[in-house]
């Protein structure tokens, strides 16, 4: 990245009002900023908005994508620099410079993907579809006929390998309906001990919700163990799966490198679902968003999850580190439970004040460092915390119907985020592009102001303009004639003591005491912040 010709100084604890003078704190964009918060670019979708955004750590826009229909609901930046991005109808992958590249309709081809997809290292997609099944097929496959809707609704994951520009094909498929069992009716061939069968999904399990069984709301992929994990939310647990299988293998119970078939190789978070336990072992209340830490990362091959409703109470959200018993290819048990007993590590508390809780969507993600960041959706809000529970970072999405600007009072879920991802400065996918900064999203953010100033995020229509110094005679003078949106000085305490909108001009006559000020200058949402000495 290139810097301007003069350094930008860092002024801790500076607070400059902003051009309306206001003194109080955003309530979009950058709401929280410490220097010690990861580095790398966060990644968001908002849910009301066709755009796709890439941010810095100082709320400046890295990069924006533009689609043709909301999301359904999340992206991935790709390890080539393009964007896959799950719309409510469509599958497309776009170039950094938003070019199409690949469209397919996925409800043409009566595939009712929802929620939540997964980029494979081969260049396949895994996705998240759901399987409606009439009151008779459910009978057939042994469900209680008093438990049944209209409709039934449970998942099934699909891999899809893209064929450019509009087409693709299904390589593999696994379905929960492939892997059941019940107790019910002895006439069935699946009929059988619940309790012998921590394998299969016990069919007549009443989670509370009559139509929309499982809700898979989350698919991780595991490169080095070819495994699948998925969470299904109204069932309160994970699942993993052998992705080496045949989707012939996949549908039995032998096969692949676990010799499983498609049955559950773990499970974890209600043991109740398969005649394990009671209330007191269940650990996961409809949660969201589990996948595995990466490799090379301080936590990697363990699991992280966000636990929407804390310990069921349903007065708070946790975040929480998993940490699998797996070794010679077998997920251990002990009293045919799944291991661990609990947790390796969690965390709830609160974030700017208020206590985390989210009773819907959100996720969360393990940092190389061992932080995480936390994506609550209802608030459109990401943040960083330290395992130990120190707050690095907040930003909140200003993208909903429409942009809020830096003092919009936002009603609830208006600006809602399903999942936020965090991407490391070293991303393959970054490799030769453009990672200018290109301003706010939002119109100005005083925060994002002291953030640029104290870690020198430069703008390059500023690269080359000087600013004399010291000033005197009451005239500001710049090295070539500028246009901006508008001026601001402040004094050496933040209090602003200038502000002018639109100007356009090489000099500026001001009437300052002697002193030290800050200078900014607003263009096109971006900021550039100089000090200048008066005499």
């Amino acid at each position: 990245m290139k810097k301007c010709v003069i350094k930008v100084i860092p002024l801790v604890g500076i607070i400059i009002t902003g051009f309306l003078g206001q003194a109080q704190n955003p309530t979009v964009g950058l709401l929280f900023w410490e220097e010690e918060s990861s580095d790398g670019y966060t990644l968001f979708t908002p849910e009301t908005s066709q755009n796709v955004y890439l941010i810095n750590n100082c709320g400046e826009k890295i990069n924006e994508w533009n689609f043709t229909e909301l999301p359904g609901l999340t992206c991935y930046l790709l390890e080539n620099g393009t964007l896959l991005r799950a719309g409510k109808n469509f599958l497309e992958i776009r170039d950094w410079n938003n070019d199409l590249l690949w469209s397919y309709n996925t409800v043409a081809h009566g595939i009712r993907q929802h929620h939540d997809i997964e980029p494979l290292p081969n260049g396949n997609i895994l996705c998240v579809v759901r399987e409606i099944l009439t009151p008779a097929e459910m009978i057939a496959a042994g469900r209680d006929p008093s438990h049944i809707g209209a409709t039934f609704q449970i998942d099934k994951i699909v891999e899809l390998s893209p064929i450019l520009p509009s087409g693709a094909t299904i390589v593999w498929e696994w379905r929960f309906m492939d892997h059941l069992i019940q107790d019910f009716d002895n006439t069935k061939l699946n009929y059988g001990v619940v309790a012998d069968h921590p394998e299969l999904l016990d069919i007549n399990f009443l989670t509370g919700y009559l139509i929309d069984f499982s809700h898979v709301n989350a698919v991780d992929y595991n490169a080095a163990l070819d495994q699948v994990i998925i969470t299904a939310r109204h069932l309160n647990e994970l699942y993993i799966i052998d992705h080496s299988t045949t989707t012939e293998e996949a549908a039995g119970h032998t096969g692949g490198n676990s010799n499983l078939g498609g049955d559950f190789m773990w499970r974890w978070g209600n043991p109740q679902v398969y005649g394990q336990g009671g209330t007191q072992d269940q650990k996961l209340f409809l949660p969201h968003d589990s996948k595995w830490v990466e490799s090379g990362y301080t936590d990697e091959g363990k699991i992280s999850v966000f636990n929407n409703l804390g310990d069921g109470t349903g007065t708070f959200s946790s975040v929480h580190l998993i940490t699998p018993d797996f070794s010679a290819g077998v997920y251990a048990k002990s009293d045919n439970k799944f291991l661990p007993i609990d947790f390796e590590w969690t965390w709830s508390g609160s974030i700017l004040g208020d206590t985390v809780f989210e009773d819907n969507m959100s996720g969360t993600q393990s940092l190389p460092n061992g932080n995480f960041i936390i994506c609550q959706s209802s608030l459109g809000q990401v943040s960083e915390i330290t395992k130990n529970g120190d707050h690095l970072w907040t930003y909140k999405n200003p993208v909903g119907d429409s942009i809020y600007n830096q003092y919009d009072v936002i009603p609830l879920r208006a600006n809602s985020i399903f999942r936020a991802e965090k991407y490391q400065e070293d991303f393959p996918g970054f490799s030769g592009q453009d990672l200018t900064p290109k301003g706010l999203i939002e119109d100005q953010n005083t925060i994002s102001e002291n953030c640029i100033t104290a870690t020198g995020t430069e703008n390059p229509e500023f690269e080359l303009l000087t600013v004399m110094n010291p000033v005197e005679n009451g005239t500001i003078r710049f090295n070539e004639n500028i246009t901006l949106n508008a001026i601001i000085i402040a004094d050496i305490r933040g209090k602003v003591v200038y502000k002018q909108g639109f100007y356009s001009n090489n000099n500026l006559e001001v009437d300052l005491k002697p002193a030290i000020y800050i200078l900014q200058l607003y263009f096109d949402k971006k900021i550039e912040t100089r000090k200048i000495i008066v005499l």
